[in-house]
C-alpha cells in the first residue's frame, strides 16, 4: 500500500508540476513572442524613418533645381526683353536692380545685405498721444466742426 500511496503521490506530482511547467513555460512563449513582435515594430519604424528622410532631402534637392531653373528662365527672358523689346518694355521687366539683384544672387549660399533694416509693414497709425483716437474709431481724422456741419445739413 505504501507503494501506491507512493505512485500516487508521484503521478499527482507529474501532472501538477507540468501544469506549472505549462503555465511558466506559455510565459516566456508570450514575452519571446513579444519581444520579436517589438522588435519587428522598432525595424518598420526605422525603415519608415529613413524612408521620410530620404523623401525630404530628395524634395529638397528638386526644390533648388526647380529654383534655378525658374532662376536661369528669368535671366533667359530678362535678356532677350532688354535686347528685343522697346526701353518702356524692358523697363517694365527688369523693374528694380534689387529684383534683378534677388535673382541673380544664390539665396542659399551668400549671405543677405546686413546692412538694410528689414521691419515688418505696418497697418497701423502710431500715436502721437495717448489721448489721441485710434484709427479705429468713428471719428478718426474727421474734423469735430466738419462733422457738425455735416450733420446739420
Amino acid at each position: 500500500m505504501t507503494w501506491l500511496i507512493g505512485l500516487i503521490s508521484f503521478v499527482v506530482g507529474i501532472i501538477v508540476g507540468a501544469i506549472v511547467y505549462k503555465q511558466l513555460k506559455s510565459d516566456e512563449a508570450k514575452v519571446k513572442l513579444l519581444e520579436d513582435q517589438l522588435e519587428s515594430v522598432e525595424r518598420e519604424l526605422e525603415t519608415y524613418k529613413d524612408n521620410v528622410h530620404s523623401h525630404f532631402n530628395n524634395s529638397a534637392q528638386l526644390l533648388n533645381n526647380l529654383t534655378d531653373s525658374y532662376r536661369e528662365v528669368y535671366r533667359h527672358m530678362a535678356a532677350g526683353a532688354q535686347s528685343l523689346c522697346p526701353e518702356y518694355i524692358s523697363d517694365q521687366i527688369a523693374h528694380s536692380a534689387k529684383a534683378q539683384e534677388a535673382l541673380t544672387r544664390d539665396t542659399f549660399t551668400e549671405p543677405v545685405n546686413q546692412e538694410e533694416d528689414f521691419s515688418p509693414p505696418r497697418d497701423y497709425a502710431a500715436k502721437t498721444s495717448p489721448d489721441q483716437k485710434g484709427n479705429l474709431a468713428e471719428d478718426f481724422g474727421l474734423n469735430k466742426v466738419n462733422a457738425e456741419q455735416q450733420e446739420n445739413s
